[in-house]
Protein backbone atom coordinates (compact mmCIF):
# COMPACT_ATOMS: atom_id res chain seq x y z
CA UNK A 1 0.00 0.00 0.00
CA UNK A 2 1.47 3.41 -0.63
CA UNK A 3 2.55 5.83 2.02
CA UNK A 4 2.09 9.69 2.13
CA UNK A 5 4.02 11.75 4.88
CA UNK A 6 1.97 14.92 5.34
CA UNK A 7 3.99 17.21 8.00
CA UNK A 8 1.63 20.87 8.36
CA UNK A 9 3.30 23.91 9.33
CA UNK A 10 3.06 23.94 13.21
CA UNK A 11 3.73 27.96 12.82
CA UNK A 12 1.58 30.22 15.05
CA UNK A 13 1.55 32.91 12.16
CA UNK A 14 -1.58 34.75 12.74
CA UNK A 15 -4.38 34.72 9.90
CA UNK A 16 -6.41 38.03 9.44
CA UNK A 17 -9.72 36.79 9.83
CA UNK A 18 -9.26 33.82 12.53
CA UNK A 19 -7.32 30.88 13.43
CA UNK A 20 -3.06 30.57 12.57
CA UNK A 21 -0.77 28.67 9.91
CA UNK A 22 -0.82 26.23 12.55
CA UNK A 23 -4.67 25.82 12.70
CA UNK A 24 -5.37 26.12 8.94
CA UNK A 25 -2.63 23.48 7.54
CA UNK A 26 -3.44 20.81 9.96
CA UNK A 27 -7.24 21.19 9.19
CA UNK A 28 -6.47 20.88 5.54
CA UNK A 29 -3.95 18.30 6.31
CA UNK A 30 -6.59 16.09 8.34
CA UNK A 31 -9.29 16.40 5.22
CA UNK A 32 -5.97 15.13 3.25
CA UNK A 33 -5.48 11.98 5.18
CA UNK A 34 -9.31 11.27 5.09
CA UNK A 35 -9.21 11.91 1.01
CA UNK A 36 -6.04 9.81 0.69
CA UNK A 37 -7.84 7.16 2.62
CA UNK A 38 -10.52 6.73 0.00
CA UNK A 39 -8.30 6.36 -2.65
CA UNK A 40 -6.28 3.58 -0.56
CA UNK A 41 -3.29 5.61 0.37
CA UNK A 42 -2.00 5.25 4.00
CA UNK A 43 -0.95 8.24 5.36
CA UNK A 44 0.98 9.49 8.27
CA UNK A 45 0.82 12.93 9.88
CA UNK A 46 3.93 14.35 11.31
CA UNK A 47 5.03 17.17 13.18
CA UNK A 48 7.99 19.27 12.42
CA UNK A 49 11.55 18.00 13.52
CA UNK A 50 10.51 14.16 13.04
CA UNK A 51 11.80 12.07 11.09
CA UNK A 52 9.74 10.48 8.13
CA UNK A 53 9.55 6.55 8.33
CA UNK A 54 11.47 5.00 5.47
CA UNK A 55 8.42 3.33 3.61
CA UNK A 56 6.85 6.36 2.10
CA UNK A 57 6.55 7.28 -1.31
CA UNK A 58 6.26 10.66 -0.79
CA UNK A 59 6.49 13.74 1.71
CA UNK A 60 4.47 16.45 1.82
CA UNK A 61 4.92 19.75 3.61
CA UNK A 62 1.87 22.27 3.54
CA UNK A 63 2.36 25.80 4.25
CA UNK A 64 1.09 29.55 3.53
CA UNK A 65 3.07 32.33 2.73
CA UNK A 66 3.76 35.60 4.71
CA UNK A 67 5.02 38.60 2.51
CA UNK A 68 7.49 40.75 3.72
CA UNK A 69 6.54 43.47 6.22
CA UNK A 70 6.68 46.33 3.67
CA UNK A 71 4.84 44.03 0.80
CA UNK A 72 2.33 42.70 3.33
CA UNK A 73 -0.80 42.06 2.05
CA UNK A 74 -0.04 42.83 -1.73
CA UNK A 75 1.47 39.29 -2.53
CA UNK A 76 -0.73 36.08 -3.92
CA UNK A 77 0.25 33.30 -5.33
CA UNK A 78 0.83 29.40 -4.47
CA UNK A 79 3.86 27.78 -4.97
CA UNK A 80 5.14 24.13 -5.10
CA UNK A 81 9.45 23.13 -4.14
CA UNK A 82 10.84 20.16 -4.93
CA UNK A 83 14.73 19.45 -4.49
CA UNK A 84 15.86 20.49 -7.74
CA UNK A 85 18.71 17.14 -8.09
CA UNK A 86 15.60 15.20 -7.63
CA UNK A 87 13.51 13.84 -10.70
CA UNK A 88 11.29 12.23 -9.09
CA UNK A 89 10.53 15.00 -6.43
CA UNK A 90 10.12 17.28 -9.92
CA UNK A 91 7.75 14.82 -11.27
CA UNK A 92 5.81 15.42 -8.30
CA UNK A 93 6.18 18.63 -7.88
CA UNK A 94 4.84 19.22 -11.88
CA UNK A 95 1.49 17.21 -10.87
CA UNK A 96 0.49 19.28 -7.39
CA UNK A 97 1.20 22.47 -9.26
CA UNK A 98 -1.08 21.35 -12.25
CA UNK A 99 -3.59 20.45 -9.39
CA UNK A 100 -3.00 24.05 -7.71
CA UNK A 101 -3.26 25.61 -11.33
CA UNK A 102 -7.07 24.52 -11.16
CA UNK A 103 -7.20 25.41 -8.04
CA UNK A 104 -6.35 28.40 -7.10
CA UNK A 105 -8.59 31.30 -8.74
CA UNK A 106 -5.67 32.98 -10.49
CA UNK A 107 -3.75 29.57 -12.27
CA UNK A 108 -0.79 32.30 -13.24
CA UNK A 109 0.41 32.83 -10.03
CA UNK A 110 1.00 29.30 -9.11
CA UNK A 111 4.39 28.29 -9.32
CA UNK A 112 6.98 25.43 -9.58
CA UNK A 113 10.35 25.97 -7.69
CA UNK A 114 12.95 23.35 -7.68
CA UNK A 115 15.35 24.38 -4.93
CA UNK A 116 18.89 22.88 -3.89
CA UNK A 117 18.40 25.62 -1.16
CA UNK A 118 15.54 23.29 1.34
CA UNK A 119 16.95 20.99 3.54
CA UNK A 120 13.83 19.32 4.33
CA UNK A 121 13.66 18.36 0.31
CA UNK A 122 17.45 17.81 -0.19
CA UNK A 123 17.90 15.17 2.48
CA UNK A 124 14.09 13.12 2.24
CA UNK A 125 14.75 9.48 1.36
CA UNK A 126 11.39 9.74 -0.55
CA UNK A 127 10.33 12.57 -3.34
CA UNK A 128 9.31 15.46 -1.11
CA UNK A 129 7.38 18.43 -1.57
CA UNK A 130 6.66 21.76 0.14
CA UNK A 131 3.47 23.34 -1.11
CA UNK A 132 2.95 26.76 -0.39
CA UNK A 133 -0.81 27.35 -0.24
CA UNK A 134 -0.95 31.28 -0.78
CA UNK A 135 -0.49 34.45 1.29
CA UNK A 136 -2.00 34.29 4.66
CA UNK A 137 -1.35 37.93 4.76
CA UNK A 138 -3.15 38.74 1.19
CA UNK A 139 -7.33 38.65 2.00
CA UNK A 140 -8.40 37.01 -1.09
CA UNK A 141 -5.40 34.05 -1.01
CA UNK A 142 -6.75 34.13 2.82
CA UNK A 143 -10.14 33.43 1.47
CA UNK A 144 -9.51 30.86 -0.78
CA UNK A 145 -7.67 28.77 1.41
CA UNK A 146 -10.15 29.03 4.78
CA UNK A 147 -13.20 28.76 2.34
CA UNK A 148 -11.64 25.93 0.20
CA UNK A 149 -10.08 23.01 2.66
CA UNK A 150 -12.07 19.99 1.17
CA UNK A 151 -11.71 20.87 -2.39
CA UNK A 152 -7.87 21.86 -1.88
CA UNK A 153 -7.57 18.41 0.13
CA UNK A 154 -9.51 16.34 -2.38
CA UNK A 155 -7.00 18.24 -5.22
CA UNK A 156 -3.74 17.39 -3.45
CA UNK A 157 -5.19 13.76 -2.62
CA UNK A 158 -5.75 13.19 -6.52
CA UNK A 159 -2.27 14.87 -7.29
CA UNK A 160 -0.69 11.92 -4.87
CA UNK A 161 -2.82 9.26 -6.37
CA UNK A 162 -1.29 10.08 -9.80
CA UNK A 163 1.99 10.41 -8.79
CA UNK A 164 1.58 7.24 -6.70
CA UNK A 165 -0.12 5.17 -9.58
CA UNK A 166 -3.14 4.86 -7.55
CA UNK A 167 -6.60 5.34 -9.39
CA UNK A 168 -8.60 7.82 -9.14
CA UNK A 169 -12.21 7.67 -8.69
CA UNK A 170 -12.88 6.05 -4.87
CA UNK A 171 -15.21 7.93 -2.60
CA UNK A 172 -16.00 11.08 -5.15
CA UNK A 173 -12.66 11.90 -6.08
CA UNK A 174 -12.90 11.96 -10.04
CA UNK A 175 -10.06 12.24 -11.88
CA UNK A 176 -8.96 15.61 -13.62
CA UNK A 177 -7.31 14.67 -16.73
Amino acid sequence: MPKVYIRPSARPESYPNGGDQAYWMHKIAAALQKALAGLGVDCVLGVQGEQPPGDCGLLLSLSSHAAPAELEARLKGAGVYCYAYSPAGRQAAEGFAACLRKLYPQPELVELVPTPARQELSDAKAPALLVQLGYHDNPQDEAWLVNNVEEIAQGLARAAGDFLGVESGVDGLARTD
